[in-house]
C-alpha cells in the first residue's frame, strides 16, 4: 500500500497508465511462503560466546530480557512467545530439529546480520516509521541498508566446489569452439596459463599467506600428486561441451576452473589473474589465434553442470581407476572406488553404458569397430583404465550441486557429469 499511499498523496485518486492508485493492481506483487509452526515448534538463535561463565550477567541478561519481551516477528500478524538464556555445549548438543552453520560458499542463502551501525539505522527507521504521514503528506520510510548478508548452510547437506567460468572468446568477440573430442588440449592450455600466472619465477602472482610457493604450485596449480605431506587438493580445468539444447553441437565454447571445498579465496585470486589472457597454442592444438578467457558471473551452459539435482549423467566418459576385465561385480567396485576418491559420500544408486545420456556425447570406447581410435582423447596415463559413461541418482530425493566429477580424468575434464532430473 505505500505506492497506493504515494500515488493518493500526490491527487491521483483514479488508476493511470500505471494504476499506482489502484491497490487491486498491487495484490500479486509480493510472493510468500508461510510456514506453519504447531505444539513445541522451537526457532533458536545461538551465539557462540568466549570468556563466559555459567551465570546469565551483563549483555546476555540483557538479550535474555529483550527476548522475554518479544510478541511477533515478520509482518506481526501471529503471536510468538520469545525466550533467552545462556546454555552449555552439552544443552546445545541435545537440540532437536535442522542445524543451519554461516559458510564461507556465495552459492548458499544468504541472510541479513547486525553489524556497526544496525541499531542506530532500526531507531531512526522506526522514528521515520511512525511520523511518515503529517500535514504535508504520506512519506515512504527509507529500506534498512545497515546490515551484513551472511551466507547460511543446513548441517548435513552436500557443500558445492566453488568453480569460475570463463568463456573462450576470438579477437572479433565471436565464440571460439573447439571439437569436444580434444577437450583435454583445451584444459592442458588452461593449467599452462594457471601455472604461469601463480608461479613467481614465471613472473605470476601467487596468493600473498602462501607457505610454500613452489610446493603450492606443482602441488595446488599443476596437480602434481607427489608425496607431499596432508590431503591432497588442487584445482580441476574443465572444458565445457555446449548443452542444454537439443540443438546445439557440444562444441567446447567455455572452461570452468573448480578448487577445493572451502578454498574459494585461492580461485578468486587465480580468476583475477586469468580474466583477460590469450590461451597458448601447443603442438597438439596449432592454433593460428588462440581465444582469449572472458570471465562470466552467469552462463546458462555452465548452469547445466552446477545447478542442485537429484539425476547427474556424464557428459564426457567417467575413467574408472583400474581395469574391469568385461566383468560386471569388477565395474561395480571400481565405480564405488571412484565415487569416493571423487568425494561424493551421499549415498546413491548408479547404472553405466559405453553411450552417454546425452545424445550429442561420445562413446565411452577407445576404438571402433575397425580398430581405429574413437571417442575422446585421453591422456596417455589413462589409456590402459576402463571408461564408463555413468548415471547417478540420489537416495530419497537429495538434490546435490555441481559441479560433479568423477574418476582419474577428473582434473582435466573426462568424468564430468551435467545434471539431468
Amino acid at each position: 500500500m505505500d505506492i497506493v499511499s504515494k500515488s493518493w498523496s500526490e491527487g491521483n485518486y483514479f488508476s493511470t497508465g500505471k494504476n499506482d492508485a489502484n491497490p487491486a493492481t498491487h495484490r500479486t506483487m509480493k510472493t510468500f511462503r508461510p510456514i506453519r509452526m504447531v505444539k513445541d515448534d522451537t526457532v533458536r538463535y545461538l551465539w557462540s560466546l568466549a570468556n563466559v561463565d555459567s551465570t546469565i550477567d551483563g549483555p546476555v541478561e540483557d538479550l535474555a530480557y529483550a527476548a522475554g519481551r518479544m510478541y511477533a516477528l515478520g509482518w506481526g500478524i501471529d503471536m510468538i512467545v520469545g525466550h533467552g538464556e545462556g546454555i552449555d555445549s552439552n544443552r546445545l548438543e541435545e537440540m532437536p530439529g535442522e542445524c543451519w552453520k554461516p559458510s564461507t560458499s556465495a552459492s548458499d542463502i544468504a541472510l541479513r546480520n547486525p553489524c556497526a551501525g544496525t541499531l542506530n539505522a532500526l531507531q531512526n527507521r522506526y522514528k521515520s516509521f511512525l511520523s511518515r504521514i503529517s500535514s504535508t503528506g504520506f512519506t515512504p520510510v527509507d529500506p534498512l541498508t545497515q546490515f551484513r548478508a551472511v551466507s547460511y548452510r543446513r548441517v548435513g547437506d552436500p557443500l558445492p566446489r566453488p568453480s569460475i567460468t570463463f568463456e573462450l572468446r576470438q579477437d572479433d568477440g565471436e565464440f571460439f569452439q573447439y571439437p569436444q573430442r580434444k577437450l583435454i588440449h583445451i584444459a592442458g592450455m588452461v593449467r599452462h596459463l594457471a601455472i604461469e600466472a601463480m608461479d613467481p619465477k614465471k613472473g605470476g602472482s601467487p596468493p600473498r599467506d602462501i607457505s610454500d610457493v613452489d610446493q603450492w604450485v606443482d602441488r595446488y596449480v599443476a596437480g602434481h600428486a607427489r608425496d607431499y605431506p596432508g590431503e591432497h587438493r588442487q584445482f580441476s580445468y574443465l572444458p565445457l561441451p555446449s548443452i542444454g539444447h537439443q540443438h546445439v553441437d557440444q562444441a567446447v565454447r567455455r572452461v570452468m576452473i573448480t578448487a577445493s571445498v572451502g578454498d574459494d579465496r585461492l580461485l578468486k585470486h587465480l580468476a583475477l589473474h586469468l580474466a583477460g589472457q590469450q590461451l597458448k597454442p601447443t603442438k597438439q592444438t596449432r592454433l593460428d589465434n588462440p581465444p582469449t578467457l572472458i570471465r562470466v558471473h552467469r552462463d546458462k551452459v555452465a548452469a547445466c553442470y552446477t545447478r542442485p539435482a537429484n539425476t547427474w549423467a556424464s557428459v564426457t566418459p567417467v575413467i574408472l581407476p583400474g581395469h574391469n576385465d568385461h566383468k560386471p561385480a569388477k565395474t561395480v567396485k571400481l565405480i564405488e572406488k571412484a565415487l569416493r576418491q571423487s568425494g561424493i559420500e551421499q549415498p546413491c544408486t548408479f547404472e553405466w553404458r559405453a553411450v552417454s545420456w546425452f545424445s550429442k556425447s561420445l562413446t565411452a570406447h577407445k576404438y571402433d569397430r575397425d580398430k581405429k581410435p574413437t571417442g575422446y582423447i585421453r591422456p596417455d596415463h589413462l589409456l590402459t583404465q576402463t571408461a564408463v559413461h555413468l548415471k547417478l541418482t540420489f537416495n530419497d530425493g537429495l538434490t546435490v550441486p555441481g559441479p560433479l566429477v568423477i574418476g582419474a580424468g577428473r582434473h582435466c575434464g573426462l568424468g564430468l557429469m551435467a545434471a539431468s532430473d
